[in-house]
């Protein structure tokens, strides 16, 4: 029974449907969106291209809460073309790609295991990391992101949140998806702002269309 209770989210509409003010009498004391968080210089800004995917999803069942991961996974693990569509969209768009820190969002453990050992051997030493990672060997690879000795970081469901490596200044999004608070999640891990950092770069595969 506080005398007063303060809550803060950055999610306010929630994966579950639920309403979070009703634990606040049902109202919003001060409300800070993302874009007015950037203008006040709260967040980087950032740009936002989408790449025309090689995968055909249409095929796939959409169930309640998405589309199968396995039957994702099928379809994108193992693909070399779409790791080469995602590498050139970088260097055409990324300011300095050698230098990036990046987080890359994947549709499977194995997807993202793949991701990081295609683009260790096409010269961006990058690491997996998934709920099975012990959690000292997961502060230690995102060290190593932060330092530059590596330069991304690819996952599924593990870095949405409580992730705190300012300095990311590239997302790459491989996964459809249609929840709001997950895409928000996504971006989020990239808008922290940073010593150098001019602004975020986030590529999406999936989209026809490039916007800024």
């Amino acid at each position: 029974r506080p005398v007063e209770l303060l809550g803060l989210t950055a999610t306010p509409e929630r994966l579950d449907g639920g309403d979070v003010t009703r634990w606040f009498g049902d109202r919003i004391a001060v409300e800070l969106r993302v874009w007015e968080a950037i203008d006040r210089g709260y967040l980087s800004p950032f740009q936002y291209f989408g790449v025309g995917d090689t995968v055909d999803f249409s095929q796939l069942k959409w169930r309640r809460n998405g589309y199968d991961t396995r039957d994702m996974d099928v379809l994108v693990t193992g693909d070399d073309v779409r790791v080469r569509k995602v590498l050139q969209a970088l260097e055409y768009w990324h300011p300095a790609p050698g230098a990036m820190r990046a987080l890359g969002f994947c549709v499977s453990v194995a997807h993202a295991e793949f991701m990081a050992a295609s683009f260790t051997e096409l010269g961006f030493p990058s690491m997996s990391v998934s709920g099975e990672t012990p959690e000292f060997m997961r502060r230690q690879i995102l060290q190593q992101l932060r330092s530059g000795a590596l330069r991304c970081v690819f996952s599924v469901d593990v870095l949405g949140e409580g992730v705190d490596v300012p300095n990311v200044d590239t997302v790459l999004l491989l996964r459809p998806t249609e929840s709001a608070t997950v895409f928000a999640q996504q971006l989020g891990r990239g808008l922290r702002l940073s010593d150098g950092k001019s602004c975020l770069t986030v590529i999406e595969i999936g989209r026809a269309s490039c916007r800024e």
